[in-house]
């Protein structure tokens, strides 16, 4: 229990419909203090009972709901075990929990490795059935962990994909040229003229205001006023709803985007309540006075990028070499993701497993803390990994039998029961 609240702050939760209309609830919620000396967590999210759930986005009664309609198949995954030396399978177990499978292994005590993924439940299981037996993770599932990782790193820093425009080539305000005269300083010359010739007529401030349908402060301003030039002051600027976000407009536009409803949006999320209407008329601004923009090259995707760095660099084109090499040359973080998974990809391929510490202590003191996290995660099935990066042994012969088990069971139409199934996978070599 805590009374000391840190922050607030708000929480959107789909709700079952109501009428067929969906239901959006707007909930803010308190963060608070933990005041336990020996928790790791520093604060904690309150939770409104029988409304949510952690790290939902859906209330309770939708999450129910929609496990409902998801589960009422009744849907059973089992687990195939295969030989790792014939490529066979040896057994079909019916589910996946920790208690069937370690049973499993006590059955089988001339078992003396298992090469799995990086489930942590296998591993459990394994330990559970036969302390001490030897683990080998799978490459495959390592090298899918560290694309994930590297995913995340790119996607924080997607700005950096993008190329940067010369300055020479970004919409700049509209300036005039020398000699001409603005609409606002054609205005004031006109009405400076005007108020002379009337006053020099001889009428009152009174009967020019009235002609002319100015306000009289106005008529004398410019009656006293000796050239329409004195007049010709900077004209303060008029600041609009519009005019903090005229930069970021000009700057995509000069990227190639020029739909004012697709701007609108953008900016709206930046804090905008004016209209469409207003930012066309700024983009038709930008377009008088600078001319058509070429659309620049779209930014590579955040996969592309990822397969850059893991992929094999023989493997790839010159463009692709190229390309990774700029967006490492504009994002410092980038390019020090791509050394250490570079590093990692080669003790993977080449089986390099005593290589693993020297790559593990270099992580600890990269900046990348998604490089940091998956170093923790090594650590954590630290035998089994250095197995897995040394030793031949990998799961491919798992998921070429899965593939097969998949075209056992459309053969059944989805009649057979578990023992039909489990006999036609294990003698239909």
């Amino acid at each position: 229990m805590s009374a000391r609240v840190h922050s607030r702050y708000g929480r959107r939760l789909a709700d079952t419909a109501v009428a067929g209309q969906e239901t959006v609830i707007d909930l803010e919620v308190r963060r608070f203090f933990c005041g336990h000396a020996g928790c790791g967590k520093k604060t904690f999210a309150e939770q409104v009972e029988h409304l949510t759930f952690r790290y939902g986005r859906r209330t309770v009664t939708l999450q129910r709901l929609l496990q409902q309609v998801a589960f009422r198949r009744g849907r059973r995954f089992g687990a195939i075990l295969i030989d790792m030396d014939s490529r066979h399978p040896v057994d079909v177990l019916p589910d996946h929990t920790a208690d069937t499978f370690a049973d499993w292994l006590r059955q089988h005590p001339h078992i003396g490795t298992v090469c799995r993924d990086r489930g942590g439940a296998f591993a459990e299981d394994a330990e559970r059935g036969q302390p001490g037996i030897s683990q080998v993770a799978d490459r495959w599932h390592l090298l899918h962990n560290l694309a994930t990782g590297l995913e995340k790193t790119v996607t924080r820093h997607r700005s950096c994909l993008k190329v940067s425009q010369p300055d020479s080539e970004q919409p700049t305000a509209p300036a005039r040229t020398s000699g001409e005269e603005t609409p606002y300083e054609r205005k004031i010359r006109e009405r400076h003229r005007d108020v002379h010739e009337l006053f020099q007529r001889g009428l009152t401030i009174d009967a020019i205001s009235a002609r002319l349908g100015l306000d009289r402060k106005t008529v004398r301003r410019y009656a006293r006023a000796a050239t329409a030039e004195s007049l010709m002051r900077e004209r303060p600027s008029r600041s609009s709803a519009l005019t903090p976000h005229k930069p970021y407009l000009a700057r995509r536009w000069a990227e190639g985007c020029d739909n004012a409803q697709t701007l609108r949006d953008e900016i709206a999320a930046r804090g905008y309540q004016g209209c469409r209407k207003s930012v066309r008329r700024f983009l038709n601004t930008l377009a008088r006075h600078n001319g058509p923009q070429a659309v620049p090259p779209p930014p590579p995707a955040v996969a592309d990028v990822v397969r850059w760095i893991i992929g094999r660099p023989e493997n790839q084109s010159d463009q692709a070499r190229q390309d990774l090499k700029d967006v490492c040359g504009r994002c410092q973080e980038i390019a020090e993701a791509c050394r250490l998974a570079r590093g990692f990809a080669t003790i993977l391929r080449r089986r390099d497993g005593h290589r693993l510490g020297d790559w593990l202590t270099q992580a600890d003191a990269s900046q990348v803390k998604e490089i940091r996290t998956f170093a923790n995660g090594l650590r954590k099935d630290l035998d089994a990994v250095t197995a897995g990066l040394t030793l031949p042994l990998n799961s491919g012969a798992v998921e070429g039998n899965v593939t097969r088990i998949k075209f056992l069971k459309r053969q059944h139409y989805g009649r057979a029961g578990f023992d039909l199934l489990r006999r036609r996978i294990l003698l239909a070599h």
